[in-house]
């Protein structure tokens, strides 16, 4: 009955669709995607995709991250990084957080400290591993002390995650207002005598589930629909006529199974390599009629421009047909000598994209001799899918996915590598080793890659300010702008 409900209201939406107002860009309204919205809370930790948003906006970092995805100034104005790269000095900009006291090197060294501490048992637990201290020097200089080169230590900090406060104040670029159930942002700007003013345009920002954001678009509600994901993307062809509205961001990342379970039939890498064999990719993912859906072979993307040439797997050139046969033969040699089993679990998020991917895959499965059935996220499993956008530019960021902290099919040889990797003073060395750790996690088949994950927007036209970008990020501070 629900679902009827929830496609009846898309479908009344799509008609009143022609019925929305022409867009006013000082007067912005966001809705964020997600699947159980909650209050927005910038102190939260892990923060919901609407919260990470308003953090973002209202608690810049040292440095951001620009319309387009590129690290910018933010509370640094500028930095330089020491010829050992162990060594990163900021100097600040002279601003003051949102409550009008004059933000001091000692504060933000304070307030870096503090956060890090927060999220040391976070996602970004394995490149936070080599920060080894954080010193104020003058007044309006810190310096971050690595224990290791961090090549990519500026991508980390332009995480809305880092957005500096101090005791609860951020320093913008924004500051949030709520007004009954809503919740705005504003930019703030500082005058000659640094009293802090807001402009007159403002960005209201809210979380709703995929259905509702996708109907308060198609009736001219909301101007931006954000945080869209491949699960919700049978919703947009409820709501007709969104496919000019729809932009792809082409970011790169992990979308595959990650094997979880390490029992009698999973411990076995020969049948790991069976069910990468026989996942018809190219037919799954042109079940969802878009042609921004890349399939992938390997961990880390090709393109890299830090990643070693390294061949695909020996099967990759066969076709679907003859990979399935091999396949086959190999769970019947299998069952042969153990019998039959149950049904593999696989842990999908909800959602009819996810049931569209899990169809695909069953019957691929299936023409193999292996049954398997879907669970939700939070119930044991043999499978997990991984849909996680990359955070920093670094095959060592894919590798880490995989360690031995992550799953119980890996390889201690490939986490002494990257360890070593982290140690590497050498550019050339440290590309070295992360090869040789990714040539023995595609050997050991903990991880089926299937394609690059997916992360779509709906944009209203003539809403400024908006780029695609290659992070699936779009600051709020940057919307309502006319280009520069």
């Amino acid at each position: 009955m629900m679902r009827a409900q929830t496609s009846f209201a898309l479908g009344a939406a799509a008609m009143l669709a022609a019925c929305s107002q022409g867009i006013d860009n000082s007067r912005l309204r966001v809705d964020v995607i997600e699947d159980r919205p909650r209050e927005m809370s910038v102190a939260r930790t892990p923060l919901s995709p609407a919260s990470a948003y308003l953090r973002g906006a209202t608690a810049q970092g040292l440095v951001a991250f620009d319309a387009e995805g590129r690290v910018v100034p933010a509370l640094a104005a500028r930095w330089i990084i020491t010829d050992d790269e162990r060594g990163y000095i900021f100097r600040l900009q002279k601003t003051r957080w949102n409550n009008g006291r004059e933000v001091s090197s000692v504060e933000v060294a304070n307030a870096l400290r503090a956060r890090l501490a927060e999220m040391r048992t976070s996602r970004f637990r394995r490149e936070l591993a080599n920060i080894d201290r954080i010193l104020p020097m003058t007044g309006k200089v810190v310096e971050i002390r690595l224990k290791g080169p961090a090549p990519n230590l500026l991508e980390l900090l332009a995480q809305p995650e880092f957005g500096l406060l101090q005791k609860g104040n951020g320093s913008g670029p924004m500051i949030a207002e709520r007004s009954g159930s809503n919740l705005f942002v504003r930019r703030r700007e500082e005058d000659a005598s640094g009293n802090i003013m807001l402009e007159d345009s403002r960005v209201r920002l809210a979380a709703n589930t995929p259905s509702r954001a996708l109907a308060r678009y198609a009736l001219g509600q909301t101007d931006l629909v954000l945080n869209g994901r491949f699960e919700h993307l049978p919703l947009l062809t409820a709501t007709k006529g969104n496919a000019a509205a729809t932009r792809f961001d082409a970011v790169p990342g992990m979308f595959g199974l990650l094997i979880v379970g390490n029992g009698p039939f999973l411990s076995q890498t020969a049948n790991r390599e069976a069910i990468a064999k026989a996942i018809d990719r190219p037919r799954a993912l042109t079940s969802f009629g878009i042609t921004d859906w890349r399939e992938t072979l390997t961990l880390a993307p090709e393109t890299l421009s830090n990643r070693a040439q390294l061949p695909r797997p020996d099967w990759a050139g066969d076709n679907v047909a003859a990979r399935k046969e091999a396949a086959r033969a190999t769970i019947a040699q299998w069952k042969n000598a153990n019998g039959e089993m149950r049904p593999l679990r696989i842990a999908m998020p909800r959602g009819a994209g996810s049931r569209i991917l899990f169809a695909r895959i069953r019957a691929d499965m299936a023409s193999i001799g292996l049954m398997v059935e879907r669970v939700t996220t939070a119930s044991a499993a043999d499978l997990l899918l991984i849909d996680r956008v990359a955070e920093i530019s670094s095959p060592a960021w894919y590798l880490e996915q995989l360690s031995c902290s992550a799953t119980p099919i890996c390889s201690p040889k490939a986490d002494d590598l990257l360890n070593e990797a982290r140690q590497a003073a050498a550019r050339d060395e440290r590309i070295r080793l992360w090869a040789a750790a990714e040539v023995e996690l595609m050997a050991t088949r903990n991880f089926i890659p299937i394609a690059n994950p997916v992360r779509w927007s709906l944009v209203r036209d003539g809403l400024n300010g908006f780029a695609q970008n290659p992070r699936g990020w779009h600051p709020l501070q940057y919307l309502g702008r006319e280009p520069t």
